[in-house]
């Protein structure tokens, strides 16, 4: 995959904490502090447990060596910097959370991180457990393996991590050529369809143009009727039919 392809940042997992914060309060209905949070009849502060998500995610052309964790919550762009705001750091943080919210949605719903390539789990040339153990890098596609570099081989703690990227590389080459084998393949019968699709329109207006002929009366008889008339000098009325036209001639042969 080519470096302008690839999304921001590259998400390593997510997982969730459980903290307790004051609960905002009604200056008009409720006992509040000073900072409007609301408090008991002894003047403390009501706290409540909510979820928080965190995300563990990394830039993409260092995964294994700049991972970052971050509140989910604190990396989604305000509606300023979704809808007008054109400064760099705007630009960035939808760059970023382009590449976060598709995972973080599909962590949320319960399924696996969705992935930009092949999933390893396609790939026969990885084991499970090995596998298992990439994706705690966040390296959970055949195309990730593939475009390793040495630094990060080297932090990789699996035996032969080269030989399994030689491989990765081989099989995708492999995929690659049997993809452009099937889309040829796709072609030339594309082809001979439009082939055979024209043939049968050929033999249909062949067809209509037969009958169009045979409704005419025999244009092209009747033609010949009138030439062999005219050469004989019998006079005809000129919406004579071909029956006419027949008895004329054959009167005048008599």
């Amino acid at each position: 995959m080519a470096d302008d392809q690839r999304p921001l940042v590259r998400v390593i997992r997510f997982h969730q904490t459980f903290e307790r914060i004051p609960v905002k309060g009604d200056e008009f209905r409720d006992e509040v502090d000073a900072r409007g949070f609301k408090v008991d009849e002894k003047g403390k502060r009501i706290m409540e447990s909510i979820e928080v998500d965190w995300v563990t995610y990394a830039p993409s052309h260092a995964p294994l060596t700049a991972a970052t964790t971050e509140r989910v919550r604190h990396l989604k762009p305000t509606e300023e910097m979704l809808h007008g705001d054109p400064s760099e750091k705007s630009k960035f943080m939808r760059a970023r959370w382009d590449a976060i919210e598709p995972a973080y949605d599909a962590w949320k719903s319960g399924h696996e991180l969705p992935t930009h390539g092949m999933p390893l789990a396609h790939w026969p040339g990885v084991s499970s457990a090995a596998a298992e153990e990439l994706r705690r890098y966040g390296i959970r596609t055949v195309e990730e393996v593939r475009d390793l570099t040495d630094g990060q081989i080297d932090k990789i703690r699996l035996p032969n991590m080269r030989d399994l990227r030689k491989a990765a590389r081989a099989f995708l080459d492999n995929v690659n050529t049997a993809n452009a084998a099937n889309r040829e393949a796709e072609r030339d019968g594309e082809i001979e369809a439009l082939k055979a699709a024209l043939a049968e329109q050929q033999e249909q207006f062949a067809a209509a143009m037969a009958l169009l002929e045979e409704k005419s009366g025999g244009k092209s008889e009747i033609d010949d009727l009138r030439a062999q008339l005219d050469a004989k000098g019998v006079k005809y009325h000129h919406k004579a039919g071909i029956d006419t036209l027949r008895a004329l001639l054959a009167e005048e042969a008599a």
